[in-house]
């Protein structure tokens, strides 16, 4: 049994390890604080499509952010976007069974919208894909690139989905920053 959880865990950090590999952005487009993601698209030039898309789709959207860490804790905060301003935000994390960790569990889950919006301190932060970009650049493709590993992409669209970075010398839950796994407009 032990030497199964030994296995799950390696598979599962190999996972985590192979997706955030592919989505470093050492592609630097000129700029010093500029990055090329997979998609071809670079930051400058994703934040120039979300002003016009956002306004060719009424700022209103719904996105999600995701996290796992390598213990198999997890977590998924929907943010539901209506003309500029949230309205919503949904939240539900899950672990493994202690007595079988193939399956998860429900720790905490809860919908907060209007008034109590912002009453619970687990999810991600509630923001606006605007605040999620200002947050990026101001804060995650600025570190030192000596030190991180600097993560940048978009949808094919043009709408950022990573931004964050990793520390170098850093092992386990060591990314700082924010994935959409999801994003929609309404």
């Amino acid at each position: 049994m032990r030497s199964f959880k030994l296995l799950h865990k390696f598979l599962f950090l190999s996972l985590i390890f192979v997706s955030f590999s592919s989505c470093s952005s050492d592609d630097k487009s000129g700029n010093e604080n500029e990055f090329v993601g997979e998609s071809g698209i670079n930051s400058s030039e994703s934040k120039e499509l979300w002003l016009s898309l956002k306004s060719t789709n009424n700022d209103s959207y719904e996105y999600t952010i995701e996290t796992v860490s390598w213990t198999g804790f997890a977590t998924s905060t929907t943010i539901k976007v209506e003309d500029g301003e949230v309205v919503s935000r949904d939240f539900m994390s899950t672990q493994p069974q202690e007595e079988n960790p193939a399956e998860t569990e429900i720790v905490e889950e809860y919908l907060e919208n209007g008034s109590d919006l912002g009453t619970h301190e687990s999810g991600a932060d509630i923001l606006t894909i605007d605040e999620l970009y200002s947050l990026c650049f101001a804060e995650y493709l600025t570190v030192d690139t000596d030190s991180n590993l600097i993560y940048f992409n978009t949808t094919s669209e043009g709408v950022i989905n990573t931004c964050g970075y990793v520390n170098k010398d850093c092992a386990d839950d060591c990314f700082v920053g924010f994935k959409l796994t999801d994003f929609t407009w309404l």
